[in-house]
Protein backbone atom coordinates (compact mmCIF):
# COMPACT_ATOMS: atom_id res chain seq x y z
CA UNK A 1 0.00 0.00 0.00
CA UNK A 2 2.69 2.49 1.03
CA UNK A 3 4.81 1.78 -2.02
CA UNK A 4 1.75 2.27 -4.22
CA UNK A 5 1.03 5.65 -2.64
CA UNK A 6 4.68 6.68 -3.06
CA UNK A 7 4.63 5.63 -6.70
CA UNK A 8 1.46 7.63 -7.30
CA UNK A 9 2.95 10.70 -5.62
CA UNK A 10 6.11 10.42 -7.70
CA UNK A 11 4.01 10.19 -10.85
CA UNK A 12 1.99 13.28 -9.89
CA UNK A 13 5.21 15.18 -9.17
CA UNK A 14 6.66 14.22 -12.56
CA UNK A 15 3.45 15.35 -14.27
CA UNK A 16 3.60 18.68 -12.44
CA UNK A 17 7.21 19.20 -13.55
CA UNK A 18 6.21 18.56 -17.17
CA UNK A 19 3.28 20.97 -16.84
CA UNK A 20 5.48 23.73 -15.41
CA UNK A 21 8.14 23.20 -18.07
CA UNK A 22 5.45 23.48 -20.75
CA UNK A 23 4.12 26.72 -19.21
CA UNK A 24 7.62 28.20 -19.13
CA UNK A 25 8.15 27.46 -22.80
CA UNK A 26 4.71 28.57 -24.03
CA UNK A 27 4.69 31.82 -21.99
CA UNK A 28 8.20 32.83 -23.01
CA UNK A 29 9.43 32.88 -19.41
CA UNK A 30 13.18 33.52 -19.27
CA UNK A 31 13.91 33.38 -15.54
CA UNK A 32 12.46 32.15 -12.27
CA UNK A 33 12.73 33.55 -8.77
CA UNK A 34 12.96 30.78 -6.19
CA UNK A 35 12.03 32.27 -2.81
CA UNK A 36 11.72 31.38 0.85
CA UNK A 37 10.41 33.57 3.67
CA UNK A 38 12.82 33.98 6.57
CA UNK A 39 12.10 34.35 10.29
CA UNK A 40 11.56 38.09 9.87
CA UNK A 41 8.87 37.52 7.24
CA UNK A 42 11.17 38.77 4.46
CA UNK A 43 11.16 36.87 1.14
CA UNK A 44 14.74 35.96 0.24
CA UNK A 45 15.32 34.66 -3.26
CA UNK A 46 17.63 33.68 -6.07
CA UNK A 47 16.82 34.15 -9.74
CA UNK A 48 17.86 31.39 -12.12
CA UNK A 49 17.52 31.10 -15.87
CA UNK A 50 14.63 29.13 -17.28
CA UNK A 51 17.12 26.64 -18.71
CA UNK A 52 18.68 26.06 -15.29
CA UNK A 53 15.28 25.82 -13.60
CA UNK A 54 13.87 23.26 -16.01
CA UNK A 55 17.14 21.37 -16.36
CA UNK A 56 17.75 20.76 -12.68
CA UNK A 57 16.33 23.14 -10.08
CA UNK A 58 12.75 21.87 -10.48
CA UNK A 59 13.80 18.37 -9.44
CA UNK A 60 16.95 18.71 -7.35
CA UNK A 61 16.60 22.20 -5.88
CA UNK A 62 19.22 24.96 -5.76
CA UNK A 63 22.09 25.68 -3.33
CA UNK A 64 20.99 27.88 -0.43
CA UNK A 65 23.10 29.34 2.37
CA UNK A 66 21.61 27.89 5.55
CA UNK A 67 22.52 30.95 7.69
CA UNK A 68 19.95 32.94 5.68
CA UNK A 69 17.23 30.98 7.48
CA UNK A 70 18.14 32.49 10.84
CA UNK A 71 19.59 35.98 10.27
CA UNK A 72 18.15 39.30 11.37
CA UNK A 73 17.08 41.97 8.87
CA UNK A 74 20.70 43.14 8.46
CA UNK A 75 21.86 39.54 7.94
CA UNK A 76 23.56 39.26 11.33
CA UNK A 77 23.51 35.65 12.51
CA UNK A 78 22.80 35.23 16.24
CA UNK A 79 24.69 32.64 18.26
CA UNK A 80 22.76 29.45 18.82
CA UNK A 81 21.08 29.23 15.42
CA UNK A 82 22.91 26.02 14.51
CA UNK A 83 23.77 27.41 11.09
CA UNK A 84 26.93 29.40 11.82
CA UNK A 85 30.45 28.19 12.43
CA UNK A 86 29.07 24.81 13.57
CA UNK A 87 28.48 23.99 9.90
CA UNK A 88 31.06 26.35 8.40
CA UNK A 89 28.23 28.67 7.28
CA UNK A 90 27.54 26.10 4.60
CA UNK A 91 24.80 25.41 2.06
CA UNK A 92 21.63 23.47 2.09
CA UNK A 93 19.15 23.06 -0.75
CA UNK A 94 16.15 25.24 -1.62
CA UNK A 95 13.57 23.01 -3.32
CA UNK A 96 10.72 24.72 -5.19
CA UNK A 97 7.12 23.83 -4.42
CA UNK A 98 5.82 23.75 -7.98
CA UNK A 99 2.21 24.14 -6.83
CA UNK A 100 3.15 27.78 -6.09
CA UNK A 101 4.62 28.48 -9.56
CA UNK A 102 3.27 31.77 -10.96
CA UNK A 103 4.15 34.07 -13.82
CA UNK A 104 4.56 37.65 -12.59
CA UNK A 105 2.03 39.77 -14.54
CA UNK A 106 4.04 43.00 -14.18
CA UNK A 107 7.22 41.20 -15.33
CA UNK A 108 5.89 38.54 -17.72
CA UNK A 109 9.28 37.06 -18.60
CA UNK A 110 9.78 36.21 -14.91
CA UNK A 111 8.10 33.56 -12.77
CA UNK A 112 7.98 33.16 -9.00
CA UNK A 113 7.90 30.03 -6.87
CA UNK A 114 8.11 29.45 -3.12
CA UNK A 115 10.47 26.78 -1.86
CA UNK A 116 11.37 24.78 1.23
CA UNK A 117 14.88 24.37 2.60
CA UNK A 118 16.68 21.12 3.38
CA UNK A 119 20.15 20.21 4.57
CA UNK A 120 22.54 18.55 2.14
CA UNK A 121 21.54 15.25 3.80
CA UNK A 122 17.87 15.91 3.02
CA UNK A 123 16.64 16.86 6.49
CA UNK A 124 13.95 19.58 6.52
CA UNK A 125 15.00 22.93 7.97
CA UNK A 126 12.73 24.85 10.36
CA UNK A 127 11.80 27.70 8.02
CA UNK A 128 8.49 29.45 8.81
CA UNK A 129 6.74 27.72 5.91
CA UNK A 130 7.97 24.33 7.06
CA UNK A 131 6.91 25.07 10.64
CA UNK A 132 3.40 25.70 9.33
CA UNK A 133 3.60 22.46 7.33
CA UNK A 134 4.35 20.63 10.57
CA UNK A 135 1.26 22.11 12.25
CA UNK A 136 -0.99 21.48 9.24
CA UNK A 137 0.00 17.81 9.26
CA UNK A 138 -1.09 17.60 12.90
CA UNK A 139 -4.40 19.31 12.06
CA UNK A 140 -5.04 16.82 9.29
CA UNK A 141 -4.33 13.94 11.64
CA UNK A 142 -7.11 15.18 13.91
CA UNK A 143 -9.58 15.26 11.02
CA UNK A 144 -9.73 19.03 10.48
CA UNK A 145 -8.91 21.39 7.64
CA UNK A 146 -8.04 24.95 8.67
CA UNK A 147 -9.48 27.86 6.69
CA UNK A 148 -7.70 31.22 6.90
CA UNK A 149 -8.90 34.69 5.93
CA UNK A 150 -6.76 37.83 6.06
CA UNK A 151 -7.21 41.52 6.84
CA UNK A 152 -3.90 43.33 6.34
CA UNK A 153 -3.18 47.03 6.88
CA UNK A 154 -0.17 48.89 5.48
CA UNK A 155 1.04 52.31 4.35
CA UNK A 156 1.92 53.61 0.89
CA UNK A 157 4.17 56.67 1.00
CA UNK A 158 6.52 58.80 -1.06
CA UNK A 159 10.24 58.62 -0.29
CA UNK A 160 11.79 62.00 0.48
CA UNK A 161 15.51 61.22 0.18
CA UNK A 162 16.35 58.17 -1.91
CA UNK A 163 20.06 58.63 -1.20
CA UNK A 164 19.27 56.87 2.11
CA UNK A 165 17.74 53.59 0.90
CA UNK A 166 17.15 52.12 4.35
CA UNK A 167 15.45 55.31 5.60
CA UNK A 168 14.32 57.39 2.60
CA UNK A 169 11.96 59.58 4.62
CA UNK A 170 8.18 59.45 4.85
CA UNK A 171 5.87 61.72 2.86
CA UNK A 172 2.22 60.60 3.17
CA UNK A 173 0.32 59.68 0.05
CA UNK A 174 -2.69 61.68 1.30
CA UNK A 175 -4.12 63.18 4.48
CA UNK A 176 -5.81 61.41 7.36
CA UNK A 177 -9.13 63.18 6.73
CA UNK A 178 -9.91 61.02 3.67
CA UNK A 179 -10.26 57.93 5.86
CA UNK A 180 -13.00 55.66 4.50
CA UNK A 181 -13.97 58.22 1.85
CA UNK A 182 -14.59 57.68 -1.82
CA UNK A 183 -12.23 60.57 -2.48
CA UNK A 184 -9.45 58.66 -0.76
CA UNK A 185 -10.01 55.71 -3.08
CA UNK A 186 -10.44 57.89 -6.14
CA UNK A 187 -7.19 59.78 -5.66
CA UNK A 188 -5.30 56.47 -5.72
CA UNK A 189 -7.58 54.71 -8.22
CA UNK A 190 -4.99 54.03 -10.98
CA UNK A 191 -2.53 52.49 -8.51
CA UNK A 192 -5.20 50.51 -6.69
CA UNK A 193 -6.58 49.18 -9.98
CA UNK A 194 -3.12 48.03 -11.00
CA UNK A 195 -2.50 46.34 -7.65
CA UNK A 196 -5.88 44.61 -7.79
CA UNK A 197 -5.41 43.47 -11.39
CA UNK A 198 -1.97 41.98 -10.74
CA UNK A 199 -2.94 40.33 -7.46
CA UNK A 200 -5.96 38.65 -9.01
CA UNK A 201 -3.81 37.50 -11.94
CA UNK A 202 -1.47 35.88 -9.40
CA UNK A 203 -4.38 33.98 -7.89
CA UNK A 204 -4.40 35.99 -4.66
CA UNK A 205 -8.03 35.80 -3.39
CA UNK A 206 -8.42 39.56 -2.90
CA UNK A 207 -12.01 40.71 -2.44
CA UNK A 208 -11.85 44.14 -0.77
CA UNK A 209 -9.72 47.29 -0.67
CA UNK A 210 -10.30 50.44 1.35
CA UNK A 211 -8.33 53.38 2.72
CA UNK A 212 -7.85 53.00 6.45
CA UNK A 213 -7.54 55.45 9.32
CA UNK A 214 -4.08 56.88 8.53
CA UNK A 215 -2.89 59.08 5.69
CA UNK A 216 -1.95 56.67 2.92
CA UNK A 217 -2.97 53.63 4.99
CA UNK A 218 -4.85 50.86 3.18
CA UNK A 219 -6.42 47.56 4.09
CA UNK A 220 -6.44 44.64 1.64
CA UNK A 221 -8.65 41.70 2.57
CA UNK A 222 -8.50 38.13 1.29
CA UNK A 223 -11.27 35.55 1.01
CA UNK A 224 -11.11 32.49 3.28
CA UNK A 225 -8.99 29.73 1.72
CA UNK A 226 -7.93 26.40 3.18
CA UNK A 227 -4.45 25.32 4.15
CA UNK A 228 -1.04 26.50 3.05
CA UNK A 229 -2.34 28.23 -0.07
CA UNK A 230 -4.08 30.87 2.05
CA UNK A 231 -0.84 31.88 3.76
CA UNK A 232 1.31 31.63 0.62
CA UNK A 233 -1.13 34.16 -0.87
CA UNK A 234 -0.52 36.65 1.96
CA UNK A 235 3.26 36.46 1.49
CA UNK A 236 2.89 36.77 -2.27
CA UNK A 237 0.59 39.77 -1.86
CA UNK A 238 3.04 41.60 0.40
CA UNK A 239 5.87 41.05 -2.07
CA UNK A 240 3.73 42.22 -5.00
CA UNK A 241 2.48 45.36 -3.25
CA UNK A 242 5.99 46.47 -2.31
CA UNK A 243 7.38 45.75 -5.77
CA UNK A 244 4.58 47.42 -7.74
CA UNK A 245 4.61 50.52 -5.53
CA UNK A 246 8.37 50.80 -6.03
CA UNK A 247 7.83 50.78 -9.80
CA UNK A 248 5.68 53.90 -9.32
CA UNK A 249 8.34 55.72 -7.30
CA UNK A 250 6.46 54.94 -4.08
CA UNK A 251 7.12 52.69 -1.10
CA UNK A 252 4.86 50.33 0.81
CA UNK A 253 5.57 49.35 4.39
CA UNK A 254 3.98 46.77 6.65
CA UNK A 255 5.72 48.10 9.76
CA UNK A 256 3.17 48.27 12.58
CA UNK A 257 3.92 51.89 13.55
CA UNK A 258 5.57 54.06 10.91
CA UNK A 259 5.97 57.39 12.75
CA UNK A 260 5.12 59.19 15.99
CA UNK A 261 2.76 61.55 14.14
CA UNK A 262 -0.81 60.91 15.39
CA UNK A 263 -2.13 61.20 11.81
CA UNK A 264 -0.53 57.82 11.11
CA UNK A 265 -1.99 55.21 13.47
CA UNK A 266 -0.75 51.65 13.78
CA UNK A 267 -1.26 48.84 11.26
CA UNK A 268 -2.45 45.36 12.18
CA UNK A 269 -2.75 41.92 10.65
CA UNK A 270 -6.02 40.25 11.60
CA UNK A 271 -5.98 36.52 10.90
CA UNK A 272 -9.35 34.79 10.70
CA UNK A 273 -9.64 31.05 11.14
CA UNK A 274 -12.22 28.30 11.16
CA UNK A 275 -11.87 24.52 11.00
CA UNK A 276 -13.74 22.22 8.64
CA UNK A 277 -14.53 18.74 9.89
CA UNK A 278 -14.40 15.54 7.81
CA UNK A 279 -17.84 16.35 6.34
CA UNK A 280 -16.68 19.78 5.22
CA UNK A 281 -18.80 21.49 7.87
CA UNK A 282 -17.64 24.41 10.01
CA UNK A 283 -16.57 22.79 13.29
CA UNK A 284 -16.89 26.11 15.13
CA UNK A 285 -20.50 26.81 14.20
CA UNK A 286 -23.52 25.64 16.23
CA UNK A 287 -26.50 27.98 15.71
CA UNK A 288 -28.36 26.86 18.85
CA UNK A 289 -25.32 27.33 21.15
CA UNK A 290 -24.44 30.55 23.01
CA UNK A 291 -22.82 32.98 20.54
CA UNK A 292 -23.45 30.34 17.85
CA UNK A 293 -20.13 28.80 18.91
CA UNK A 294 -19.76 25.04 19.27
CA UNK A 295 -17.93 23.28 22.10
CA UNK A 296 -15.05 22.70 19.67
CA UNK A 297 -14.95 26.42 18.94
CA UNK A 298 -14.97 27.29 22.64
CA UNK A 299 -12.14 24.89 23.29
CA UNK A 300 -10.19 26.42 20.41
CA UNK A 301 -10.66 29.86 21.99
CA UNK A 302 -9.48 28.39 25.29
CA UNK A 303 -6.29 27.15 23.67
CA UNK A 304 -5.47 30.46 22.00
CA UNK A 305 -6.01 32.33 25.27
CA UNK A 306 -3.97 29.74 27.18
CA UNK A 307 -0.96 30.41 24.94
CA UNK A 308 -1.57 34.11 24.24
CA UNK A 309 1.60 35.27 25.99
CA UNK A 310 3.81 33.00 23.88
CA UNK A 311 1.85 33.85 20.74
CA UNK A 312 2.69 37.52 21.22
CA UNK A 313 6.30 36.76 20.29
CA UNK A 314 5.03 35.54 16.90
CA UNK A 315 2.39 38.24 16.47
CA UNK A 316 4.74 41.12 17.38
CA UNK A 317 8.18 40.17 16.01
CA UNK A 318 9.82 43.61 16.08
CA UNK A 319 10.68 46.14 18.79
CA UNK A 320 8.31 48.58 17.08
CA UNK A 321 5.34 46.20 17.09
CA UNK A 322 4.86 46.67 20.83
CA UNK A 323 4.02 50.33 20.26
CA UNK A 324 0.61 49.01 19.11
CA UNK A 325 -0.31 47.66 22.52
CA UNK A 326 -1.50 50.98 23.92
CA UNK A 327 -5.02 52.35 24.47
CA UNK A 328 -6.59 54.10 21.51
CA UNK A 329 -4.89 52.04 18.80
CA UNK A 330 -7.64 49.42 18.29
CA UNK A 331 -5.01 46.81 19.14
CA UNK A 332 -5.79 44.37 21.96
CA UNK A 333 -3.90 44.84 25.20
CA UNK A 334 -5.37 41.84 27.01
CA UNK A 335 -5.81 38.14 26.25
CA UNK A 336 -9.57 38.49 25.93
CA UNK A 337 -12.42 37.24 23.78
CA UNK A 338 -15.92 38.36 22.90
CA UNK A 339 -18.69 38.31 20.32
CA UNK A 340 -18.13 40.79 17.48
CA UNK A 341 -16.05 42.93 19.81
CA UNK A 342 -13.15 44.85 18.26
CA UNK A 343 -11.55 45.50 21.65
CA UNK A 344 -11.03 41.74 22.12
CA UNK A 345 -7.88 39.86 21.20
CA UNK A 346 -10.01 37.03 19.86
CA UNK A 347 -13.23 38.17 18.22
CA UNK A 348 -16.00 35.69 17.44
CA UNK A 349 -17.23 36.83 14.03
CA UNK A 350 -20.74 35.81 12.96
CA UNK A 351 -21.97 36.75 9.52
CA UNK A 352 -22.54 35.89 5.91
CA UNK A 353 -19.15 34.25 5.34
CA UNK A 354 -19.68 31.81 8.20
CA UNK A 355 -18.69 31.97 11.83
CA UNK A 356 -14.95 32.32 12.39
CA UNK A 357 -12.46 33.50 14.99
CA UNK A 358 -10.51 36.68 14.29
CA UNK A 359 -7.14 37.00 16.03
CA UNK A 360 -6.48 40.75 16.33
CA UNK A 361 -3.17 40.43 18.19
CA UNK A 362 -0.71 40.68 15.30
CA UNK A 363 1.11 43.70 14.01
CA UNK A 364 1.12 43.96 10.23
CA UNK A 365 4.79 42.93 9.99
CA UNK A 366 4.07 39.54 11.63
CA UNK A 367 5.31 36.55 9.66
CA UNK A 368 2.12 35.03 8.16
CA UNK A 369 3.40 31.45 8.34
CA UNK A 370 4.41 31.71 11.98
CA UNK A 371 1.24 33.51 13.04
CA UNK A 372 -0.93 30.85 11.37
CA UNK A 373 1.18 28.03 12.81
CA UNK A 374 1.13 29.41 16.34
CA UNK A 375 -2.56 30.27 16.40
CA UNK A 376 -3.58 26.91 14.95
CA UNK A 377 -1.33 24.90 17.27
CA UNK A 378 -2.62 26.77 20.31
CA UNK A 379 -6.24 26.27 19.26
CA UNK A 380 -5.71 22.57 18.68
CA UNK A 381 -4.22 22.24 22.15
CA UNK A 382 -7.42 23.73 23.48
CA UNK A 383 -9.49 21.23 21.52
CA UNK A 384 -7.42 18.23 22.59
CA UNK A 385 -7.41 19.30 26.26
CA UNK A 386 -10.99 20.64 26.16
CA UNK A 387 -9.91 23.99 27.62
CA UNK A 388 -12.70 26.30 28.81
CA UNK A 389 -12.13 29.97 27.84
CA UNK A 390 -14.48 31.24 30.55
CA UNK A 391 -17.23 33.74 29.86
CA UNK A 392 -16.78 36.09 26.90
CA UNK A 393 -16.19 39.73 27.71
CA UNK A 394 -18.47 42.62 26.78
CA UNK A 395 -17.87 46.32 26.49
CA UNK A 396 -14.34 47.75 26.47
CA UNK A 397 -12.12 44.71 27.02
CA UNK A 398 -8.96 46.82 26.92
CA UNK A 399 -9.75 47.73 30.53
CA UNK A 400 -11.40 44.50 31.70
CA UNK A 401 -9.07 43.23 34.44
CA UNK A 402 -10.55 39.74 34.29
CA UNK A 403 -8.26 39.22 31.30
CA UNK A 404 -4.45 39.35 31.66
CA UNK A 405 -2.34 41.92 29.85
CA UNK A 406 -0.31 40.66 26.89
CA UNK A 407 3.47 41.32 26.88
CA UNK A 408 4.38 44.93 26.18
CA UNK A 409 8.00 44.47 25.09
CA UNK A 410 9.93 42.06 22.89
CA UNK A 411 11.96 40.67 25.79
CA UNK A 412 8.82 40.00 27.85
CA UNK A 413 7.26 38.18 24.89
CA UNK A 414 10.30 36.06 24.07
CA UNK A 415 10.60 35.00 27.70
CA UNK A 416 6.96 33.90 27.64
CA UNK A 417 7.60 32.07 24.36
CA UNK A 418 10.56 30.18 25.81
CA UNK A 419 8.60 29.22 28.94
CA UNK A 420 5.73 27.62 27.00
CA UNK A 421 6.73 23.96 26.55
CA UNK A 422 3.69 23.16 24.42
CA UNK A 423 4.55 25.78 21.80
CA UNK A 424 8.11 24.50 21.65
CA UNK A 425 6.88 20.97 21.03
CA UNK A 426 4.20 22.03 18.53
CA UNK A 427 6.43 24.30 16.44
CA UNK A 428 9.64 22.32 16.91
CA UNK A 429 12.45 22.66 19.45
CA UNK A 430 15.02 23.75 16.85
CA UNK A 431 12.72 26.48 15.54
CA UNK A 432 11.97 27.65 19.09
CA UNK A 433 15.67 27.97 19.97
CA UNK A 434 16.48 29.68 16.66
CA UNK A 435 13.58 32.14 16.86
CA UNK A 436 14.18 33.01 20.51
CA UNK A 437 17.88 33.56 19.78
CA UNK A 438 16.94 35.96 16.96
CA UNK A 439 14.56 38.03 19.12
CA UNK A 440 17.04 38.18 21.99
CA UNK A 441 19.77 39.31 19.59
CA UNK A 442 17.57 42.06 18.14
CA UNK A 443 16.54 43.17 21.63
CA UNK A 444 20.20 43.42 22.62
CA UNK A 445 20.96 45.56 19.59
CA UNK A 446 18.04 47.83 20.44
CA UNK A 447 19.14 48.30 24.05
CA UNK A 448 22.59 49.46 22.92
CA UNK A 449 21.17 52.02 20.46
CA UNK A 450 20.59 55.65 21.47
CA UNK A 451 17.18 56.64 20.09
CA UNK A 452 16.13 60.01 18.75
CA UNK A 453 13.77 60.39 21.72
CA UNK A 454 16.64 60.04 24.18
CA UNK A 455 18.76 62.57 22.32
CA UNK A 456 15.93 65.10 22.15
CA UNK A 457 14.94 64.49 25.76
CA UNK A 458 18.31 64.63 27.46
CA UNK A 459 21.29 65.78 25.43
CA UNK A 460 20.94 69.56 25.55
CA UNK A 461 20.09 70.07 29.22
CA UNK A 462 22.03 67.24 30.87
Amino acid sequence: MASGLTERKDQETAELRREVASRIESAGIKQERVAMVDLNGIPRAKMVTAEEFVGGVMERGHPWALPLVAVDIWQNLPDGSGYGEEIGYGNGVLKPDLTTFRQLPWAPETAHVFGDVFTREGRPVATPRQVLTRVLEHVSGLGYTPVFGTELEFYIFRPVDESRPSNPGFAPLMGMQVWFTEQGLGQAQPLLEELQRHLLALGVPLYEIFNEHGGGQYEFNLKPVSGMGAIDAVCLMKMAIKEICFRHGLRATFLGKVTNDPEFPVSGYHLHESLLDTRGENAFAQPDAPLGLSATGRNYVGGVLEHAMALTALAAPTVTAYKRFTPGTWAPTRASWGLDNRTAMLRVVPGVRGLNLENRLASSEANPYLLAAGMTAAGLDGIERKLDPGEPGTGNLLEDKRFPLVPTSMIEAVEAFEKDPFMSEALGEHFTRMYAALLRYVWGRFLSYVTGWEIQEYRDLL
